[in-house]
């Protein structure tokens, strides 16, 4: 009889734990692509400590953006511009009082790790000899928006446009460098720091050539997870999380000079 019940339990207990686990809250959260090796390590930690779900959505900042615009299901969107988080604002779909800057960056040039000659800093580039260069797509992907911030603060803007190829987001611009399609790119210095087997960074863009590159994330109006949503939100600033943040290459925000155009929020320790 006692082991009948127990079959009976065990039975019982196979047939809800699925039910169960579907009905956890999973948060849903769209990133920025450069962020995805980071992110990824600390949702890993997340979950396990708080027995949370984190669904993750990677691409070019632009291209989330107009999938949040489209009705797309997001509790979070971390973006690698600010342009991308106004907009959301201005159209009533994100709550500015929630915008945070999680993280920072810096931007790098990048050539193939076996290039032994030629560029060796942005100017190099308007060298003819220089046939082809990476950014990502402007229009859609922040670090390619940045790259032509250098470009033209360097003057040689008119000089390369014919040489440019676009990417789709940060991480083709790093495989197309990789692969040897291009002879340079425009990346991120976390991006760089993913393939130094197959890339080189030959220099650093100066700050003020550029705007302040600054990771910001930003609640959803009418999220089906705000409150888990905003849960992650604050883990993104506890001491884990920061830590994996500067493994990474970022910069935290309490750890730049640079000058914020707009009056970002920065993340606090819950």
């Amino acid at each position: 009889m006692i082991r009948m019940i127990g079959a009976a339990i065990a039975i019982l207990l196979c047939t809800i734990a699925p039910a169960i686990r579907a009905a956890e809250p999973t948060v849903r959260v769209s990133a920025a692509i450069s962020l995805k090796d980071v992110l990824e390590d600390i949702i890993k930690r997340y979950e396990s400590e708080t027995g949370a779900k984190v669904e993750l959505n990677l691409g070019a900042s632009g291209q989330l953006m107009s999938q949040i615009c489209e009705g797309a299901p997001v509790d979070l969107f971390i973006s690698a511009g600010q342009k991308q988080v106004d907009d959301l604002v201005h159209s009533g779909l994100a709550d500015e009082s929630t915008r945070t800057v999680v993280a920072q960056n810096s931007l790098v040039l990048i050539v193939p790790a076996d290039q032994k000659d030629g560029v060796k800093s942005f100017t190099d580039l308007s060298q003819t000899s220089v046939k082809k260069i990476s950014i990502g797509e402007p229009r859609t992907v922040p670090a390619g928006e940045y790259a032509m911030q250098v470009l033209k603060s360097l003057k040689i803007g008119d000089a390369v446009k014919d040489r440019l190829v676009f990417g789709a987001n940060v991480r083709q611009v790093l495989d197309y460098v990789a692969r040897g399609e291009v002879d340079a790119a425009v990346v991120y210095k976390t991006d760089a720091m993913q393939d130094v087997k197959d890339v080189r960074v030959v220099a650093t863009a100066k700050e003020e050539d550029h705007k302040p590159i600054e990771y910001l994330a930003i609640m959803i109006k009418g999220a089906a997870h705000a409150h888990d949503a905003e849960k992650f939100l604050k883990y993104l600033a506890c001491k884990e999380a920061q830590k994996s943040l500067k493994e990474y290459g970022f910069v935290l925000p309490e750890d730049s000079q640079a000058n914020n155009s707009h009056p970002s929020t920065p993340a606090t320790a819950p």
